[in-house]
């Protein structure tokens, strides 16, 4: 096929709405998706294309997604390519989570890994300003130790002028992969057991209370965040905080992991099918929908 079409900003940005979480979510639960397909074919240009065509839904959004990384590298490509070239080469899925716009604070981290250890990553594509990273990182060390900035090669000099030392950098490199140019640094100092009390649901931060204390506020509802912010408060905020990623990391799916595992979903679909959690009946429609014969 041809592949030196030329695209303009407006064009890749509708081509990137379909390439993502939101759109592959969609392709699990219909399996009617002659919108969508057409409105991929009109934005990839798939009628300009000489020579053979992708055949096959599926590849057709491969071919969308290269494009995109080659010119438009916007979010969803740094997430998938995070879990894919980072995530999945150096850690198990089995005892890691990989947890998507996390709230912490006033601030929503892009994605937070929780293991032995923990990290957040905050992904500045060439789409992105620097404008809130300062406070954004304030709140991320309120609930985390190790945080990571995540950025193309092109943009590292510009935040290694405004990024404190002990704050990690990743870089997305001209060839595609994942380099770690700096580890992060642990710092405990910005610790806070409100912010992560209220990251958490209430059963969680209900467990967080008893796992540490072995007894939960026997209080009225009204009273009882409080109550249980109280007693975290006089803790060790450093054990508080080991119990607190403990329990994220009971927010693991084992049958997601699985799906994930048997290499039947494409890479480019990754990141998008890990945070959604997909049954039996949607991963299933999802491999159907990819296989559609765009040719009919």
């Amino acid at each position: 096929m041809q592949s030196d079409l030329t695209y303009d900003k407006a064009k890749l940005r509708e081509l990137a709405s379909l390439v993502s979480h939101a759109s592959f979510k969609k392709l699990s639960s219909s399996t009617n998706q002659s919108s969508y397909i057409r409105k991929m074919k009109k934005y990839v240009g798939w009628y300009e294309m000489t020579g053979d065509k992708p055949t096959q839904l599926g590849d057709l959004i491969a071919y969308s997604y290269q494009i995109l990384e080659q010119n438009y590298r916007h979010e969803y490509i740094y997430k998938n390519k995070l879990l894919n070239e980072y995530v999945l080469k150096h850690y198990s899925l089995d005892d890691t989570i990989l947890l998507n716009e996390f709230r912490v604070g006033q601030s929503i981290a892009d994605t937070v890994l929780v293991n032995g250890t923990n990290k957040v990553f905050e992904i500045k594509t060439e789409l992105d300003s620097p404008e809130r990273l300062e406070s954004q990182l304030n709140d991320y060390y309120r609930a985390f130790t190790e945080v990571y900035l995540f950025t193309h090669i092109s943009l590292l000099n510009k935040y290694l002028r405004i990024l404190p030392a002990y704050v990690g950098i990743l870089i997305y490199t001209e060839e595609g992969k994942v380099s770690e140019h700096r580890p992060a640094v642990k710092y405990t100092a910005s610790l806070d057991a409100s912010y992560m009390m209220s990251s958490l649901r209430k059963p969680e931060y209900s467990r967080l209370v008893k796992e540490l204390v072995g007894f939960l506020p026997d209080v009225t509802p009204v009273f009882y965040y409080r109550a249980c912010l109280e007693i975290l408060a006089e803790l060790p905020i450093e054990e508080v905080q080991a119990m607190y990623c403990h329990i994220l990391k009971s927010r693991i799916d084992r049958q997601t992991n699985l799906y994930l595992t048997l290499g039947d979903v494409p890479s480019f679909v990754n990141f998008s099918f890990y945070q959604a959690k997909y049954n039996k009946k949607s991963y299933l429609t999802m491999i159907n929908n990819l296989s559609k014969n765009l040719l009919l």
